[in-house]
């Protein structure tokens, strides 16, 4: 069985901020819900995921003989396909995860050392399209 949640008409869209349903959806997530509930939110706001290659505990950053250092990527930070915006961690070794577009970082699901699953959405991009431009 599939959770949903009920999602009322999505405020007007602003092109230059994330929408208020976005980030109500997106900051009630310590531990992703109903992956079907994000990604159905997700969707309507044209937000993409970077998503977890394996099992292991999600890094924001490098973690060299115990001291983490500091995050590869924030919110709001813009990002380019092909970037390490995180790592994973599995057995000891650290795997980098890159990201499948280039976009801005609206939200990061999960907390640093949290445990994640294989094809877990980590991160949250806006994708940006080069040569597109917005009217004002």
């Amino acid at each position: 069985m599939v959770d949903s949640i009920p999602v009322s008409a999505p405020p007007a869209a602003n092109p230059s901020k994330t929408s208020a349903l976005a980030l109500t959806l997106l900051s009630s997530v310590s531990k992703p819900m109903s992956l079907f509930a994000l990604l159905e939110a997700a969707a309507d706001e044209g937000l993409e995921f970077v998503t977890s290659p394996k099992v292991g505990l999600f890094r924001k950053g490098r973690v060299v003989k115990g001291k983490p250092s500091r995050a590869l990527c924030e919110e709001g930070q813009a990002v380019k396909e092909g970037q390490v915006v995180c790592y994973l961690e599995q057995l000891g070794t650290q795997q980098p995860v890159e990201a499948t577009l280039s976009g801005e970082v609206v939200k990061i699901l999960w907390d640093d050392g949290a445990p994640v699953g294989y094809a877990d959405p980590l991160i949250a991009i806006r994708p940006s399209f080069v040569g597109i431009k917005t009217l004002n």
